[in-house]
Protein backbone atom coordinates (compact mmCIF):
# COMPACT_ATOMS: atom_id res chain seq x y z
CA UNK A 1 0.00 0.00 0.00
CA UNK A 2 1.28 3.42 -0.99
CA UNK A 3 0.60 5.59 1.88
CA UNK A 4 1.74 9.17 2.44
CA UNK A 5 4.49 9.82 5.51
CA UNK A 6 6.27 12.95 6.95
CA UNK A 7 9.24 13.88 5.84
CA UNK A 8 11.59 16.82 4.40
CA UNK A 9 12.27 17.86 0.95
CA UNK A 10 15.73 19.42 0.94
CA UNK A 11 17.16 20.92 -2.71
CA UNK A 12 20.94 21.04 -3.43
CA UNK A 13 22.16 22.99 -6.48
CA UNK A 14 25.78 21.90 -6.91
CA UNK A 15 28.63 22.63 -10.50
CA UNK A 16 30.09 19.22 -9.29
CA UNK A 17 28.24 15.87 -8.21
CA UNK A 18 28.67 15.59 -4.06
CA UNK A 19 30.83 12.25 -2.98
CA UNK A 20 29.56 9.13 -1.73
CA UNK A 21 30.94 10.54 1.67
CA UNK A 22 29.30 14.01 1.71
CA UNK A 23 26.29 12.76 0.62
CA UNK A 24 26.19 9.85 3.62
CA UNK A 25 27.41 12.99 6.01
CA UNK A 26 24.69 15.19 4.85
CA UNK A 27 22.02 12.40 5.47
CA UNK A 28 23.74 11.61 8.75
CA UNK A 29 21.25 13.25 10.98
CA UNK A 30 18.27 12.56 8.52
CA UNK A 31 15.37 11.01 8.64
CA UNK A 32 14.24 7.70 6.46
CA UNK A 33 11.72 9.58 4.81
CA UNK A 34 13.73 12.53 4.05
CA UNK A 35 14.84 13.52 0.45
CA UNK A 36 17.27 15.51 -1.20
CA UNK A 37 16.95 17.25 -5.00
CA UNK A 38 20.38 17.45 -6.57
CA UNK A 39 20.14 19.72 -9.55
CA UNK A 40 23.95 19.33 -10.95
CA UNK A 41 24.56 22.05 -13.96
CA UNK A 42 22.13 21.14 -16.83
CA UNK A 43 21.63 17.59 -16.20
CA UNK A 44 17.83 16.86 -14.83
CA UNK A 45 17.13 16.84 -11.26
CA UNK A 46 16.77 13.39 -9.30
CA UNK A 47 16.92 12.66 -6.18
CA UNK A 48 18.42 10.87 -3.10
CA UNK A 49 17.08 9.26 0.12
CA UNK A 50 18.57 7.13 2.85
CA UNK A 51 17.48 3.59 1.26
CA UNK A 52 19.39 4.39 -2.27
CA UNK A 53 22.19 5.75 -0.67
CA UNK A 54 22.33 2.78 1.46
CA UNK A 55 21.90 -0.11 -0.88
CA UNK A 56 24.21 2.18 -3.73
CA UNK A 57 21.26 2.38 -6.07
CA UNK A 58 21.55 4.79 -9.30
CA UNK A 59 20.22 7.59 -8.52
CA UNK A 60 17.21 8.79 -10.75
CA UNK A 61 14.43 11.52 -10.90
CA UNK A 62 11.67 9.99 -8.37
CA UNK A 63 9.33 12.62 -8.84
CA UNK A 64 5.36 12.19 -9.79
CA UNK A 65 2.74 14.85 -10.59
CA UNK A 66 0.06 15.58 -8.63
CA UNK A 67 -3.48 14.37 -9.73
CA UNK A 68 -6.36 12.39 -9.04
CA UNK A 69 -4.17 9.02 -10.35
CA UNK A 70 -0.94 9.96 -8.04
CA UNK A 71 -1.26 6.88 -5.67
CA UNK A 72 -2.28 4.68 -8.29
CA UNK A 73 0.59 5.36 -10.27
CA UNK A 74 2.99 4.72 -7.52
CA UNK A 75 1.15 1.35 -6.87
CA UNK A 76 2.63 0.06 -10.18
CA UNK A 77 6.23 1.92 -9.84
CA UNK A 78 7.67 2.59 -6.45
CA UNK A 79 9.91 0.30 -4.46
CA UNK A 80 9.47 -0.72 -1.09
CA UNK A 81 11.15 1.39 1.36
CA UNK A 82 12.16 4.59 -0.49
CA UNK A 83 9.92 7.65 -0.12
CA UNK A 84 9.52 9.60 -3.75
CA UNK A 85 8.59 13.42 -3.33
CA UNK A 86 5.37 14.58 -5.41
CA UNK A 87 5.26 17.51 -7.01
CA UNK A 88 2.41 20.20 -8.11
CA UNK A 89 2.52 22.24 -11.49
CA UNK A 90 4.73 24.52 -10.29
CA UNK A 91 7.29 22.05 -8.96
CA UNK A 92 6.86 22.42 -5.66
CA UNK A 93 6.89 19.02 -3.29
CA UNK A 94 3.50 19.17 -1.54
CA UNK A 95 3.65 15.56 -0.64
CA UNK A 96 6.05 12.41 -0.21
CA UNK A 97 4.66 9.10 -0.38
CA UNK A 98 5.96 5.29 0.14
CA UNK A 99 5.17 1.45 -0.55
CA UNK A 100 4.85 -0.45 3.36
CA UNK A 101 3.87 -3.61 3.53
CA UNK A 102 0.23 -4.61 3.35
CA UNK A 103 -1.58 -8.16 2.77
CA UNK A 104 -4.51 -6.97 0.34
CA UNK A 105 -3.36 -6.61 -3.47
CA UNK A 106 -5.42 -6.15 -6.48
CA UNK A 107 -5.59 -4.92 -10.21
CA UNK A 108 -7.67 -1.12 -10.69
CA UNK A 109 -9.98 -2.92 -12.63
CA UNK A 110 -13.93 -2.45 -11.98
CA UNK A 111 -15.56 -4.38 -15.06
CA UNK A 112 -17.54 -6.49 -12.05
CA UNK A 113 -19.12 -5.88 -8.75
CA UNK A 114 -18.39 -3.39 -6.43
CA UNK A 115 -19.52 -3.96 -3.15
CA UNK A 116 -20.79 -1.79 -0.50
CA UNK A 117 -23.05 -4.07 1.30
CA UNK A 118 -20.86 -3.77 4.32
CA UNK A 119 -20.27 -0.12 4.15
CA UNK A 120 -24.20 0.63 3.68
CA UNK A 121 -24.50 -0.64 7.20
CA UNK A 122 -22.86 2.82 8.36
CA UNK A 123 -23.59 6.49 8.28
CA UNK A 124 -20.88 7.98 8.81
CA UNK A 125 -16.85 7.09 7.64
CA UNK A 126 -13.70 8.64 9.01
CA UNK A 127 -10.69 7.54 6.45
CA UNK A 128 -7.72 7.73 8.54
CA UNK A 129 -4.49 9.11 6.89
CA UNK A 130 -4.02 9.78 2.70
CA UNK A 131 -3.16 6.45 1.29
CA UNK A 132 -3.58 4.47 -1.96
CA UNK A 133 -6.35 2.59 -0.41
CA UNK A 134 -8.48 6.05 1.30
CA UNK A 135 -8.01 7.52 -2.21
CA UNK A 136 -9.36 4.53 -3.87
CA UNK A 137 -12.74 4.44 -1.38
CA UNK A 138 -13.10 8.05 -1.70
CA UNK A 139 -12.74 8.45 -5.50
CA UNK A 140 -15.16 5.37 -6.49
CA UNK A 141 -17.02 4.33 -3.51
CA UNK A 142 -18.11 7.32 -1.70
CA UNK A 143 -20.60 8.29 -4.65
CA UNK A 144 -22.17 4.56 -4.39
CA UNK A 145 -22.76 4.99 -0.61
CA UNK A 146 -25.72 4.75 1.47
CA UNK A 147 -24.19 6.92 4.04
CA UNK A 148 -24.22 11.01 4.44
CA UNK A 149 -21.17 11.63 6.31
CA UNK A 150 -17.15 11.61 5.67
CA UNK A 151 -14.21 12.44 8.30
CA UNK A 152 -11.26 12.45 6.25
CA UNK A 153 -8.62 12.57 9.17
CA UNK A 154 -4.88 13.79 8.41
CA UNK A 155 -3.85 17.23 7.44
CA UNK A 156 -1.95 15.66 4.25
CA UNK A 157 -5.61 15.19 2.79
CA UNK A 158 -5.68 19.13 1.99
CA UNK A 159 -2.90 19.25 -0.03
CA UNK A 160 -4.96 16.83 -2.98
CA UNK A 161 -8.56 17.75 -2.39
CA UNK A 162 -8.09 20.38 -5.57
CA UNK A 163 -7.63 17.79 -7.86
CA UNK A 164 -9.63 14.85 -6.18
CA UNK A 165 -13.50 15.04 -7.36
CA UNK A 166 -16.18 16.80 -5.44
CA UNK A 167 -18.99 14.90 -3.66
CA UNK A 168 -21.62 17.69 -3.11
CA UNK A 169 -24.12 14.97 -1.89
CA UNK A 170 -22.01 14.18 1.71
CA UNK A 171 -21.17 16.51 3.99
CA UNK A 172 -17.47 16.15 4.50
CA UNK A 173 -14.95 17.17 6.68
CA UNK A 174 -11.44 17.30 7.04
CA UNK A 175 -9.84 17.11 10.58
CA UNK A 176 -5.73 17.39 11.03
CA UNK A 177 -6.12 15.08 13.63
CA UNK A 178 -9.19 13.41 15.79
CA UNK A 179 -9.15 14.03 19.83
CA UNK A 180 -8.15 10.85 21.37
CA UNK A 181 -6.51 9.48 18.40
CA UNK A 182 -2.75 9.11 18.10
CA UNK A 183 -1.58 10.46 15.26
CA UNK A 184 -1.17 8.29 11.48
CA UNK A 185 2.26 7.08 11.96
CA UNK A 186 1.29 4.94 14.98
CA UNK A 187 -2.00 3.68 13.90
CA UNK A 188 0.08 1.41 11.57
CA UNK A 189 1.02 -0.10 14.64
CA UNK A 190 -2.28 -2.16 15.42
CA UNK A 191 -3.00 0.05 18.15
CA UNK A 192 -6.84 -0.15 19.40
CA UNK A 193 -7.68 3.02 18.84
CA UNK A 194 -11.13 4.91 20.43
CA UNK A 195 -14.31 5.84 18.49
CA UNK A 196 -15.36 9.26 16.88
CA UNK A 197 -18.54 8.75 19.55
CA UNK A 198 -17.87 6.74 22.47
CA UNK A 199 -21.53 5.19 22.48
CA UNK A 200 -20.34 3.84 18.80
CA UNK A 201 -20.71 0.05 18.84
CA UNK A 202 -21.05 -2.42 15.67
CA UNK A 203 -24.36 -4.72 16.07
CA UNK A 204 -24.24 -7.78 13.56
CA UNK A 205 -27.36 -7.07 11.86
CA UNK A 206 -26.92 -5.24 8.51
CA UNK A 207 -28.32 -1.29 7.87
CA UNK A 208 -27.37 -0.52 11.53
CA UNK A 209 -26.24 3.04 11.63
CA UNK A 210 -22.93 4.04 13.23
CA UNK A 211 -19.50 5.24 12.19
CA UNK A 212 -17.04 3.23 11.05
CA UNK A 213 -13.44 4.35 11.37
CA UNK A 214 -10.94 2.61 8.60
CA UNK A 215 -7.27 3.25 9.55
CA UNK A 216 -3.87 1.57 8.54
CA UNK A 217 -2.56 -1.44 9.76
CA UNK A 218 -1.83 -5.13 9.43
CA UNK A 219 -4.69 -7.33 10.86
CA UNK A 220 -4.26 -10.19 13.28
CA UNK A 221 -6.06 -12.88 14.58
CA UNK A 222 -7.42 -10.80 17.43
CA UNK A 223 -10.85 -11.26 18.72
CA UNK A 224 -13.84 -8.96 17.76
CA UNK A 225 -13.68 -5.84 19.92
CA UNK A 226 -12.20 -4.15 17.54
CA UNK A 227 -14.90 -4.84 14.98
CA UNK A 228 -17.49 -4.22 17.61
CA UNK A 229 -16.04 -0.84 18.18
CA UNK A 230 -16.35 0.22 14.77
CA UNK A 231 -12.79 -0.39 13.73
CA UNK A 232 -11.21 -1.55 10.60
CA UNK A 233 -8.38 -2.19 8.53
CA UNK A 234 -7.83 -0.73 4.76
CA UNK A 235 -7.24 -4.42 3.98
CA UNK A 236 -10.49 -5.97 5.18
CA UNK A 237 -12.52 -2.88 3.76
CA UNK A 238 -10.93 -3.32 0.42
CA UNK A 239 -11.06 -7.07 0.30
CA UNK A 240 -14.99 -6.52 0.93
CA UNK A 241 -15.60 -3.58 -1.44
CA UNK A 242 -13.43 -4.88 -4.78
CA UNK A 243 -13.39 -8.27 -4.43
CA UNK A 244 -15.35 -9.41 -7.59
CA UNK A 245 -14.60 -6.05 -9.32
CA UNK A 246 -11.86 -7.59 -11.90
CA UNK A 247 -13.60 -9.89 -14.26
CA UNK A 248 -12.73 -10.78 -17.44
CA UNK A 249 -14.16 -12.93 -20.56
CA UNK A 250 -11.98 -15.28 -21.89
CA UNK A 251 -14.10 -17.50 -23.85
CA UNK A 252 -18.08 -18.50 -24.66
CA UNK A 253 -18.47 -21.82 -21.88
CA UNK A 254 -21.09 -21.87 -19.54
CA UNK A 255 -23.15 -18.91 -20.21
CA UNK A 256 -25.49 -17.49 -17.33
CA UNK A 257 -22.37 -18.82 -14.72
CA UNK A 258 -20.29 -16.22 -12.82
CA UNK A 259 -17.21 -18.08 -11.61
CA UNK A 260 -14.76 -16.48 -8.94
CA UNK A 261 -11.39 -17.73 -8.99
CA UNK A 262 -9.55 -17.95 -5.96
CA UNK A 263 -5.77 -16.97 -5.58
CA UNK A 264 -3.39 -15.76 -2.84
CA UNK A 265 0.04 -15.28 -1.87
CA UNK A 266 0.29 -17.76 1.56
CA UNK A 267 3.85 -17.91 2.85
CA UNK A 268 3.45 -19.68 6.13
CA UNK A 269 0.25 -21.23 5.81
CA UNK A 270 -0.39 -25.14 6.09
CA UNK A 271 -2.49 -26.91 3.50
CA UNK A 272 -5.44 -27.01 6.33
CA UNK A 273 -4.45 -23.23 6.95
CA UNK A 274 -4.62 -22.38 3.38
CA UNK A 275 -8.04 -24.46 3.06
CA UNK A 276 -9.80 -22.08 6.02
CA UNK A 277 -9.31 -19.27 4.40
CA UNK A 278 -10.24 -20.25 0.61
CA UNK A 279 -13.02 -22.07 1.91
CA UNK A 280 -14.28 -18.77 3.52
CA UNK A 281 -13.96 -16.66 0.75
CA UNK A 282 -15.79 -19.29 -1.44
CA UNK A 283 -18.76 -19.52 0.54
CA UNK A 284 -19.07 -16.02 0.86
CA UNK A 285 -18.72 -16.25 -3.05
CA UNK A 286 -21.19 -18.40 -3.17
CA UNK A 287 -23.67 -15.93 -1.23
CA UNK A 288 -22.85 -13.39 -3.71
CA UNK A 289 -23.92 -15.56 -6.55
CA UNK A 290 -20.85 -16.98 -7.63
CA UNK A 291 -19.38 -20.40 -8.84
CA UNK A 292 -16.10 -20.43 -6.49
CA UNK A 293 -12.88 -22.32 -7.90
CA UNK A 294 -9.36 -22.78 -6.98
CA UNK A 295 -6.07 -21.86 -8.62
CA UNK A 296 -3.58 -20.99 -6.12
CA UNK A 297 -0.63 -19.45 -8.29
CA UNK A 298 0.41 -16.74 -6.06
CA UNK A 299 2.33 -18.41 -3.54
CA UNK A 300 5.83 -19.25 -5.00
CA UNK A 301 7.41 -19.04 -1.17
CA UNK A 302 4.72 -21.49 0.27
CA UNK A 303 6.70 -24.71 1.27
CA UNK A 304 4.17 -27.05 -1.45
CA UNK A 305 5.10 -25.25 -4.36
CA UNK A 306 7.93 -25.78 -6.22
CA UNK A 307 8.35 -23.77 -9.00
CA UNK A 308 7.15 -20.08 -9.87
CA UNK A 309 3.53 -19.90 -10.64
CA UNK A 310 2.62 -23.71 -10.23
CA UNK A 311 -0.52 -24.33 -8.64
CA UNK A 312 -0.77 -25.62 -5.45
CA UNK A 313 -4.58 -26.24 -5.28
CA UNK A 314 -3.97 -28.77 -7.92
CA UNK A 315 -1.28 -30.41 -6.79
CA UNK A 316 -3.57 -32.07 -3.63
CA UNK A 317 -7.58 -31.34 -4.64
CA UNK A 318 -10.87 -31.29 -6.83
CA UNK A 319 -12.53 -28.24 -7.97
CA UNK A 320 -15.96 -28.14 -6.06
CA UNK A 321 -19.09 -29.18 -7.96
CA UNK A 322 -16.74 -31.31 -10.35
CA UNK A 323 -16.18 -28.06 -12.55
CA UNK A 324 -12.63 -28.74 -14.84
CA UNK A 325 -10.35 -25.91 -14.31
CA UNK A 326 -9.57 -25.96 -18.60
CA UNK A 327 -13.76 -25.37 -18.53
CA UNK A 328 -14.11 -22.83 -15.52
CA UNK A 329 -10.94 -20.98 -17.89
CA UNK A 330 -13.10 -20.58 -21.10
CA UNK A 331 -16.24 -19.54 -19.68
CA UNK A 332 -17.50 -16.33 -20.53
CA UNK A 333 -17.69 -14.42 -16.94
CA UNK A 334 -14.82 -15.01 -14.50
CA UNK A 335 -13.95 -12.88 -11.64
CA UNK A 336 -10.45 -12.77 -10.27
CA UNK A 337 -9.52 -12.79 -6.71
CA UNK A 338 -7.54 -9.65 -5.50
CA UNK A 339 -4.84 -11.06 -2.87
CA UNK A 340 -6.15 -11.36 0.74
CA UNK A 341 -5.46 -12.35 3.94
CA UNK A 342 -8.41 -13.56 5.55
CA UNK A 343 -8.03 -13.10 9.50
CA UNK A 344 -10.62 -13.50 12.33
CA UNK A 345 -12.43 -10.34 11.65
CA UNK A 346 -12.72 -10.57 8.01
CA UNK A 347 -13.61 -14.64 8.71
CA UNK A 348 -16.69 -13.42 10.86
CA UNK A 349 -18.07 -10.83 8.59
CA UNK A 350 -17.97 -12.96 5.57
CA UNK A 351 -19.56 -16.32 7.79
CA UNK A 352 -22.18 -14.05 8.61
CA UNK A 353 -23.16 -13.70 5.60
CA UNK A 354 -22.54 -16.54 4.04
CA UNK A 355 -24.24 -19.16 6.59
CA UNK A 356 -25.95 -22.02 4.67
CA UNK A 357 -23.25 -21.69 1.57
CA UNK A 358 -21.97 -25.25 1.42
CA UNK A 359 -19.62 -26.69 -1.15
CA UNK A 360 -20.01 -29.65 -3.07
CA UNK A 361 -17.54 -32.02 -3.88
CA UNK A 362 -19.37 -35.18 -5.77
CA UNK A 363 -15.97 -37.38 -6.02
CA UNK A 364 -14.71 -35.93 -2.58
CA UNK A 365 -12.13 -32.71 -2.29
CA UNK A 366 -8.74 -34.99 -2.77
CA UNK A 367 -7.86 -35.86 -6.46
CA UNK A 368 -6.48 -39.51 -7.35
CA UNK A 369 -2.72 -39.24 -6.63
CA UNK A 370 -3.17 -37.80 -3.14
CA UNK A 371 -5.47 -40.95 -2.45
CA UNK A 372 -3.75 -43.35 -3.72
CA UNK A 373 -0.67 -41.67 -1.26
CA UNK A 374 -3.03 -42.14 1.86
CA UNK A 375 -4.38 -45.50 0.63
CA UNK A 376 -0.69 -47.21 0.13
CA UNK A 377 0.04 -46.21 3.80
CA UNK A 378 -2.78 -46.99 5.80
CA UNK A 379 -2.42 -50.46 5.34
CA UNK A 380 1.29 -50.38 6.85
CA UNK A 381 0.89 -47.75 9.47
CA UNK A 382 -3.35 -47.81 10.46
CA UNK A 383 -4.26 -51.72 10.21
CA UNK A 384 -6.61 -51.49 13.06
CA UNK A 385 -8.04 -48.00 13.34
CA UNK A 386 -10.79 -49.21 15.22
CA UNK A 387 -8.44 -50.42 18.22
CA UNK A 388 -6.20 -47.23 17.65
CA UNK A 389 -5.79 -44.08 20.04
CA UNK A 390 -5.30 -41.27 17.52
CA UNK A 391 -2.31 -38.43 18.93
CA UNK A 392 -1.81 -34.89 17.62
CA UNK A 393 1.23 -33.52 19.08
CA UNK A 394 2.04 -30.27 16.90
CA UNK A 395 6.12 -28.80 17.94
CA UNK A 396 7.67 -27.01 15.61
CA UNK A 397 5.92 -23.17 14.72
CA UNK A 398 3.69 -24.01 17.51
CA UNK A 399 6.41 -24.50 20.19
CA UNK A 400 9.92 -23.04 19.26
CA UNK A 401 8.84 -19.99 17.39
CA UNK A 402 5.15 -18.97 18.68
CA UNK A 403 3.29 -17.18 15.92
CA UNK A 404 0.66 -14.41 16.56
CA UNK A 405 -3.15 -16.17 16.49
CA UNK A 406 -1.46 -19.76 17.28
CA UNK A 407 -2.80 -21.46 20.10
CA UNK A 408 -1.09 -22.77 23.21
CA UNK A 409 -0.06 -26.64 22.93
CA UNK A 410 0.41 -28.85 25.26
CA UNK A 411 4.17 -30.28 26.07
CA UNK A 412 4.68 -34.05 25.01
CA UNK A 413 5.00 -34.93 28.71
CA UNK A 414 1.51 -33.64 29.16
CA UNK A 415 0.27 -35.77 26.75
CA UNK A 416 1.74 -39.19 27.64
CA UNK A 417 0.22 -38.15 31.14
CA UNK A 418 -3.04 -37.98 29.55
CA UNK A 419 -2.71 -41.40 27.51
CA UNK A 420 -2.04 -42.69 31.06
CA UNK A 421 -5.13 -41.19 32.31
CA UNK A 422 -7.23 -42.68 29.48
CA UNK A 423 -5.83 -46.25 28.78
CA UNK A 424 -7.57 -48.22 30.73
CA UNK A 425 -11.04 -46.62 30.49
CA UNK A 426 -10.80 -46.21 26.49
CA UNK A 427 -9.92 -49.53 25.38
CA UNK A 428 -7.22 -49.50 22.45
CA UNK A 429 -4.24 -51.65 21.65
CA UNK A 430 -2.18 -49.38 19.39
CA UNK A 431 -1.39 -45.65 19.61
CA UNK A 432 -1.16 -43.62 16.01
CA UNK A 433 0.91 -40.42 16.77
CA UNK A 434 0.64 -37.58 14.15
CA UNK A 435 3.39 -35.17 14.27
CA UNK A 436 5.99 -33.09 12.54
CA UNK A 437 8.59 -32.70 15.36
CA UNK A 438 11.34 -35.28 15.48
CA UNK A 439 11.95 -34.15 18.82
CA UNK A 440 8.43 -35.14 20.10
CA UNK A 441 7.96 -38.33 18.10
CA UNK A 442 11.61 -39.64 19.40
CA UNK A 443 10.26 -39.10 22.92
CA UNK A 444 7.00 -41.19 22.09
CA UNK A 445 8.50 -43.85 20.45
CA UNK A 446 11.12 -44.50 23.47
CA UNK A 447 8.08 -44.52 25.43
CA UNK A 448 5.69 -46.66 23.86
CA UNK A 449 7.55 -48.86 21.59
CA UNK A 450 5.93 -51.30 19.77
CA UNK A 451 2.63 -50.18 20.63
CA UNK A 452 3.10 -46.67 18.79
CA UNK A 453 3.06 -46.27 14.67
CA UNK A 454 3.39 -43.16 12.31
CA UNK A 455 3.99 -42.51 8.88
CA UNK A 456 7.24 -42.06 7.63
CA UNK A 457 6.87 -38.64 6.65
CA UNK A 458 10.08 -36.05 7.06
CA UNK A 459 10.18 -34.82 10.78
CA UNK A 460 11.75 -31.66 11.58
CA UNK A 461 14.19 -29.94 14.88
CA UNK A 462 13.82 -26.43 14.77
CA UNK A 463 16.12 -24.02 17.14
CA UNK A 464 13.85 -20.78 18.90
CA UNK A 465 12.89 -17.99 16.34
CA UNK A 466 13.22 -20.23 13.83
CA UNK A 467 10.49 -21.51 11.35
CA UNK A 468 9.53 -24.58 9.54
CA UNK A 469 9.01 -22.68 6.23
CA UNK A 470 13.44 -21.89 6.91
CA UNK A 471 14.49 -25.17 6.09
CA UNK A 472 11.97 -24.84 2.96
CA UNK A 473 13.48 -22.39 0.78
CA UNK A 474 15.20 -24.55 -1.81
CA UNK A 475 12.72 -25.50 -4.33
CA UNK A 476 13.77 -29.13 -5.31
CA UNK A 477 11.26 -30.86 -7.88
CA UNK A 478 8.51 -32.73 -6.22
CA UNK A 479 9.67 -31.53 -3.35
CA UNK A 480 6.04 -29.36 -2.23
CA UNK A 481 4.32 -31.95 -3.24
CA UNK A 482 5.84 -34.23 -0.70
CA UNK A 483 5.36 -31.76 1.98
CA UNK A 484 1.41 -31.72 1.33
CA UNK A 485 0.87 -35.16 0.91
CA UNK A 486 2.40 -36.44 3.75
CA UNK A 487 0.49 -33.85 5.85
CA UNK A 488 -2.70 -34.63 4.40
CA UNK A 489 -1.91 -38.10 5.02
CA UNK A 490 -1.01 -37.92 8.40
CA UNK A 491 -3.87 -35.43 9.26
CA UNK A 492 -6.16 -38.69 6.99
CA UNK A 493 -5.17 -41.48 9.53
CA UNK A 494 -6.13 -39.72 12.60
CA UNK A 495 -9.01 -39.15 11.33
CA UNK A 496 -9.94 -42.74 10.98
CA UNK A 497 -8.98 -43.63 14.80
CA UNK A 498 -11.42 -45.19 16.85
CA UNK A 499 -10.82 -42.22 19.59
CA UNK A 500 -8.16 -39.03 19.58
CA UNK A 501 -6.03 -36.73 22.00
CA UNK A 502 -4.91 -32.82 20.74
CA UNK A 503 -2.16 -30.92 22.29
CA UNK A 504 -4.09 -27.83 21.66
CA UNK A 505 -5.93 -26.41 18.85
CA UNK A 506 -5.02 -25.88 15.30
CA UNK A 507 -5.95 -26.51 11.96
CA UNK A 508 -5.09 -30.14 11.08
CA UNK A 509 -7.61 -30.87 14.83
CA UNK A 510 -10.48 -29.09 13.09
CA UNK A 511 -9.59 -31.21 9.85
CA UNK A 512 -8.98 -34.70 11.70
CA UNK A 513 -12.68 -33.85 13.55
CA UNK A 514 -14.22 -32.60 9.97
CA UNK A 515 -13.25 -36.21 8.24
CA UNK A 516 -13.80 -38.31 11.23
CA UNK A 517 -17.63 -37.17 11.31
CA UNK A 518 -18.31 -37.71 14.79
CA UNK A 519 -17.39 -41.70 14.56
CA UNK A 520 -14.84 -40.85 17.35
CA UNK A 521 -15.44 -42.78 20.77
CA UNK A 522 -13.87 -40.44 23.01
CA UNK A 523 -12.18 -36.93 21.96
CA UNK A 524 -9.84 -34.84 24.25
CA UNK A 525 -8.08 -31.37 23.52
CA UNK A 526 -6.10 -29.22 25.57
CA UNK A 527 -7.18 -25.79 26.01
CA UNK A 528 -4.99 -23.32 27.85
Amino acid sequence: MIISVSGEYYVLESDIFPTQEELEEFFQDLGENDILELRVKSTSPFHINQFYLKNHLDFTNLALEKSADTFEKAARICPYNSPVPVKDQAGNCVSIIKRVPTYYNHFYRYDGELDLFFLNRYDCIALHGLNEYSIELYKYILPLWRGSCVYLIGAEWRDFLDVLPQHPNLQITVLDCLAGFPSPEFLSDNLLLPVLRKDSTVPALPGAPGVLHIVPGLPQNEDLSRYRKGIMYYDEIMTLTFMFSYVIHPGTKNPGRKFFIIDGDFRLEGIYGIQLKVFTAARYALAKGYLPAFKIISSDANIYSDYKNEDIWDKFFLQPENDSMDDILASCYLALSPNMNLMNTLRFIMDELSQGSRLSWPHGILNERIKGYIAGRQRRFLPYPERTLGVLIRGTDYTKTHLPGHARHATVDMVIQKIEEVTDSWEFSQIYLATEDAEICAKMKTYYGNRLTCTDQERYTLEPGQLLMDLHQTKEGGKGFRLGAEYICSVSLLAQCGALIASGNCGAYDEAIKENGGRYKHIYKFEF
